[in-house]
């Protein structure tokens, strides 16, 4: 099952094929505290199981970018 990175009920992220690796790219953007040594998502983020993405949907970085 895909997961992704979520804040509230908006998704913000592609879908990844696994848990870990949604978990993986919200660490290495800095989203992702450590607290008594287990990982924490700030704010209002979440990680959670999601619909694959159609091919067509296009993400920078894995993250789709604000809406200005």
């Amino acid at each position: 099952m895909p997961y992704a990175l979520f804040e509230n009920d908006e998704k913000l992220s592609r879908s990844f094929p696994t848990r870990d690796e949604a978990w993986e790219q919200a660490d290495r953007a800095g989203l992702v505290d450590h607290e008594n040594g287990r990982p924490v998502l700030q704010d209002n983020y979440a990680i959670k199981p999601c619909p694959p993405d159609p091919r067509e949907k296009k993400y920078v970085d894995d993250w789709e970018l604000p809406k200005a």
